[in-house]
Formats: structure tokens, sequence, C-alpha cells
């Protein structure tokens, strides 16, 4: 995970709730590893406790800019665009990419990676669900009534989801990769209620 913020700390516990194990951390005050799982909720409270990711007992201090080509199955960049450029995505090893952060990777390295096989989960995608949370919000303040956590998180699963399965369609359809399905599906959605409205495109 490279960004240990909001976006990234809420991805590491859930992950590490989930049954995950999360092998490398990095943000701006460095970078630590442990092949054997990171102790997330130790990770957290030492951060709270000093600012820093820096001399944490529970793994090995690296180079922040190796985390983005340290071997994993998952890499989930969360913080910074443009981290994944033409210069490393090449030495990526990740099998697959959750973009978190916006735009984490850059033109040159989505055609070195889709080259590769790796699978990339798009940021107007992965990183949708905080926006869809404040429609949420939305229409409580409609209702003038509040929804209990539970029911904000089966919503939540329930759109992604649905999502998820409108933009596999759109790739099958149009043989192409999910940033691909994804923007045409968006492009389509808007195109169509313009339309609705009776404006010119």
């Amino acid at each position: 995970i490279q960004g240990f913020g909001n976006v990234g700390t809420w991805a590491a516990k859930l992950i590490h709730e989930k049954g995950g194990k999360v092998v490398a951390v990095s943000d701006i005050t460095g970078a630590i590893r442990n092949p054997e799982g990171i102790d997330i909720n130790a990770l957290i409270k030492h951060k709270d406790a000093t600012g820093s990711l820096n001399d944490f007992n529970g793994g090995d201090a690296m180079n922040s800019d190796e985390l983005l080509i340290h071997e994993c199955d998952v890499l989930i960049p969360c913080a910074l665009g443009g981290v994944l450029n033409k210069e490393n995505a090449g030495d990526v090893k990740a099998k697959f990419i959750v973009e978190a952060a916006n735009h984490p990777t850059d033109p040159d390295a989505d055609e070195i990676l889709s080259k590769k096989g790796v699978i990339i989960l798009p940021d107007i995608y992965a990183n949708a669900g905080g926006v869809t949370v404040s429609y949420f919000e939305w229409v409580q303040n409609i209702q003038g009534f509040m929804w209990e956590e539970e029911k904000v998180n089966l919503e939540l699963q329930k759109y992604m989801t649905r999502a998820f399965h409108n933009i596999k369609t759109m790739c099958h359809t149009h043989s192409c990769n999910l940033r691909m399905g994804a923007f045409t599906l968006g492009v389509n959605r808007v195109a169509r209620a313009t339309q609705l409205r009776g404006w010119e495109a």
C-alpha cells in the first residue's frame, strides 16, 4: 500500500480484517515491509503516537520507491498521481493494481502494464466509494432520516458490485480493458442523459 493517510489506512484495515496480508506500506515519512504480514493495528497506533512509519518494530525499513516494485499480489497506490510511469512500470511485480489514488498510473505505464498482463482496477471506479457515500448523505438529508452504518455499508457494496458488473459487461462487449470499459460506460451515461434532457451534444 503506497500512501498511509485516510485512504491507505482504511484500505489496510479492511484488508487486514478480511484476512489479507499487507506486506509493505509507505507514506511521505518512510516505508516498511514484512513478508509475514504487517500488524496493521499496531502500525496505526505507532503512526498516531510518532507521526511517522519510521522505527516501527513490526517490520524492516525500505526505500519508498521500492514499494511500487516490491513482490506482491496486489499493489494499491493511495497517495499521489503519476507514481507509476515508464521508468518503473516495467519492474512492477504485482499481478493486480487497485488505483485508490487519483490517476496514479500515467499513460505510458498503463500501456506497459497492460502488455505485461497486469490487471488494473481504474481510479474512476476504485476510489468512487467516497463520492458514493457523499450521495448517500445527500439522500439522508432529503429524507430527514439517518441510516445506520450497516445500511450505508450494504448500500455501498450493492452500488459498487453493480457498477463492477456493468464495467465488465462493457469490457466483454467492446473487448477492452477495465479502464476503457469504465470510461466508455461513463461517457455513454452522460451522453444518454444529455439526449434525454433535450440538449444538443
